[in-house]
């Protein structure tokens, strides 16, 4: 018989704690296959560790991370592969929005055709402009990393023991996991659904942090910034010093002649100003996660296993 691992990580999902439970062992009964679910606590401060711990008590394939605090999503999923060392693993999220029903679906595709990854593709719903700035983030991603990230896909999907190994030897501290399934290189087939709203709470990524994200992916995935920003100097600054050539020539043509050109020095250097500044910015953004990376903390820090 076949085992599934769940990974779970939960932020303030006690309204959806015990409905995605009673889903989830319902289509595990239908599969006939051993499991068990790992729900990581990411400290959202509400009910929902407690209910686990009273669901824990009636079925014993209940196993619990509880975080020391906020890590956050990515690094939940992180610890969740960490633990993991069965056939298959689900990864999805706790807030309804992936359906538990797909979990068949995904079970029976990479089980028949011997795959290494299925994915779940969803049909966006999400208003215009934030359909719109998703599309122009992975227009922009794929244009800077030699890795193709599939659009419009979550977390929500299915891996056997090659991925997630690969998985549990990247110790990055910067963490993409998007980005990190597709490095992997292994087989992929892609299922499509219309993802649902979420049953309760807002999504704790809005606009500000998916923006912040977004620039996180982007920095820790490429160095084309680095090289836009050097290519950019190094324009300007031959600009401008043709501009200064150019009028050294003219004068001494023409010691006469009178420089009319400050505005144009003026707009050259608040132009080679802002363009340090820029090159200032995109490599601290760099350095800050070398730093990380040389620090070598702890991704996540575990306060307790309820195993």
């Amino acid at each position: 018989m076949k085992k599934i691992w769940f990974v779970l990580p939960f932020y303030k999902e006690e309204k959806n704690i015990t409905p995605l439970y009673r889903e989830l062992k319902r289509v595990v009964d239908e599969i006939h296959c051993d499991y068990e679910f790992l729900f990581i606590d990411d400290k959202g401060w509400d009910n929902s560790l407690q209910i686990l711990l009273d669901l824990q008590k009636e079925d014993k394939n209940i196993k619990i991370l509880e975080f020391s605090r906020n890590f956050w999503h990515e690094i939940g999923i992180k610890a969740g592969i960490d633990h993991v060392d069965w056939d298959y693993v689900v990864i999805m999220d706790t807030d309804l929005q992936d359906p538990p029903d797909m979990v068949t679906k995904l079970y029976k595709k990479i089980t028949s055709e011997k795959l290494d990854m299925v994915i779940v593709k969803r049909n966006s719903d999400y208003w215009i402009v934030r359909k719109s700035l998703t599309n122009l983030f992975y227009y922009i991603i794929s244009k800077l990393s030699d890795t193709k990230i599939p659009k419009h896909v979550g977390d929500f999907r299915i891996m056997n023991r090659k991925v997630t190994d690969a998985l549990k030897a990247i110790q990055e501290k910067s963490l993409y996991m998007k980005w990190l399934y597709a490095w992997t290189g292994f087989n992929v087939w892609e299922i499509t659904f219309n993802r649902t709203q979420r049953a309760w709470w807002e999504s704790a990524y809005n606009f500000t942090k998916l923006v912040w994200l977004a620039l996180d992916w982007i920095f820790s995935f490429s160095i084309v910034p680095l090289r836009i920003s050097t290519v950019t100097g190094i324009i300007f600054s031959l600009l401008w010093i043709i501009l200064w050539i150019y009028y050294i020539i003219i004068k001494i043509i023409d010691p006469t002649f009178y420089v009319l050109g400050i505005p144009t020095i003026i707009v050259m250097i608040s132009f080679i100003g802002w363009m340090i500044l820029l090159a200032l910015w995109i490599t601290w953004e760099y350095l800050w996660r070398v730093y990380k990376q040389v620090q070598n903390r702890p991704l996540y820090i575990i306060k307790e296993r309820h195993f």
